[in-house]
């Protein structure tokens, strides 16, 4: 029998998650009745009544990717703000004074969201063997960081590295209409942060610290220059944040079928250039500089004057950036040199050819259940080497040279692959200089606009203004290489 095609199509198993749960009328009473008890019983026990509440709103929230991922796309990039709203605190109240508990619930709700997207999707052979490649590595570098640094450590570094995966495929598998809403708030934080920064720049670091900002890490200084965290914990998280977002806004105008109309999404531009400057950091702006030349230089599609037009633009932006960065005088390379004296002693000690383990370096030896040295390593691929093992490291940067040859070829054909050229490269140069994998905000933001570029490069969709009503590709698109989706000094996680 043929399938009618003169109304929109019932959902399969596979979209009914991606839709939301509708709760009966009884259900909800029934819900509602529990909930009730629940609170009760914390009263009788002592418990915050404020925890049933929270979960039941945490669970209604992890059952619908747009609102989980918004809601983890808030709490991920503005840590600062919720503290200074009383947010994290009345969260933490609820779960013993545990004031870490909204962060990790965003990690939860991302657990979730993938668990949900795993169950129901309809697995090819090529990702099983992926996946399960991915688990033993995860399961015997974790191994080795049990036995070299503990459990507890090790647990964090596994939730640093895992992480950016799981928003990753969650976003993979959404549909464009559904894309575009996150896209949209992603915007809006871009701007939340920005009027954040002009406020903290006006107030002043002195009153910020007795308002009860942290010093050296909300509050922290190059020189006698303020640098501005923005509603993120620290401007190096500000600024990965905002280099994210700018990168991403500026290749889609150099794609001029990507080109992006909406209001909201113009406005988060000119907020991460904001952001970007007054965090001074020097990683995002590189993350930025090095994806818009590979954008301009690996380019291969449309004629001769559309590739010399987006070079304009491209290192125009670049030029500018480089230039609010001279005005600061932030423009010297000192903590760079320095970082390559840190890198050489780290890899003169002894180190196993199968590495230290997850969790061995970078923002895990800065949690509070840490148990070894604090080690700081400001270079992705250095802390990748020294966690899994220097082969790993070098089969890493293979693989990332790999993927950029392959993209590259891809852009003769698809304008769309662009983006992703971009972003990889960005990504790549910013590893040279910071953790960026373990900022999951930042890697979420570049996860957005990769989700976004997929369904460009493999239906053609118009990148703008699509509707419900847009045609989604009859078969599965077949995706690029995935693409890694946290000051200098990360802090705590």
């Amino acid at each position: 029998m043929t399938p009618q095609t003169g109304g929109p199509a019932a959902p399969t198993p596979y979209e009914l998650p991606l839709i939301g749960v509708r709760l009966s009328r009884r259900l909800a009473v029934g819900g509602t009745l529990l909930l009730l008890l629940a609170v009760v019983a914390c009263l009788l026990t002592g418990l915050s009544p404020l925890l049933p509440i929270f979960l039941a709103l945490l669970a209604l929230v992890a059952v619908s990717p747009v609102v989980g991922l918004g809601y983890a796309l808030v709490v991920l990039n503005t840590p600062l703000g919720l503290w200074f709203l009383r947010v994290e605190g009345v969260v933490g109240d609820a779960f013993g004074g545990r004031d870490y508990a909204l962060g990790l619930s965003a990690a939860v709700v991302a657990c979730v969201l993938f668990a949900l997207t795993v169950v129901l999707h309809r697995w090819t052979r090529r990702q099983v063997i992926g996946a399960s490649a991915a688990l033993l590595a995860v399961g015997v570098w974790s191994l080795i960081g049990f036995a070299h640094h503990g459990v507890a450590q090790t647990l964090v570094g596994v939730r640093l590295t895992v992480l950016p995966v799981l928003l990753l495929v969650v976003l993979f598998s959404l549909r464009l209409r559904q894309v575009l809403p996150l896209m949209t708030v992603l915007a809006w934080v871009l701007v939340a942060n920005a009027v954040a920064s002009v406020g903290e720049l006006a107030v002043g670091p002195a009153r910020l610290v007795r308002w009860g900002f942290e010093e050296d890490t909300a509050v922290r200084y190059i020189g006698d220059t303020f640098r501005v965290p923005g509603l993120t914990s620290f401007n190096a998280e500000l600024g990965i944040l905002a280099g994210a977002y700018l990168l991403g806004y500026v290749v889609l105008w150099l794609t001029p079928t990507a080109r992006p109309k909406r209001l909201s999404w113009h406005a988060g531009g000119a907020a991460s250039v904001l952001c970007l400057v007054l965090s001074t950091s020097r990683s995002g702006a590189l993350l930025v500089a090095g994806g818009l030349v590979a954008a301009v230089v690996l380019n291969r599609s449309g004629g001769a004057a559309g590739r010399r037009r987006a070079r304009i633009v491209g290192l125009g932006v670049v030029a500018a950036v480089a230039a609010g960065f001279v005005a600061l005088g932030m423009a010297g390379a000192s903590s760079l040199f320095q970082r390559f004296d840190v890198w050489a002693k780290l890899f003169a000690a002894d180190l196993p050819l199968w590495g230290l383990g997850i969790g061995g370096v970078g923002a895990a030896t800065t949690s509070r259940v840490t148990s070894s040295q604090q080690i700081f390593i400001d270079n992705y691929f250095v802390s990748v080497a020294l966690q899994f093992g220097p082969v790993v490291g070098v089969a890493l940067v293979a693989v990332t040279g790999y993927a950029l040859w392959w993209l590259w070829r891809r852009t003769a054909e698809r304008p769309g692959a662009v983006l992703f050229v971009a972003l990889l490269a960005g990504l790549a140069c910013s590893f040279l200089v910071i953790e960026a994998w373990e900022y999951p905000g930042a890697m979420m933001c570049l996860g957005i606009f990769a989700a976004y570029g997929r369904h460009l490069d493999a239906a053609g969709l118009p990148p703008d203004g699509a509707t419900d009503a847009t045609p989604e590709p009859t078969a599965e698109p077949a995706a690029p290489p995935t693409i890694p989706t946290t000051i200098d000094r990360p802090t705590a996680r």
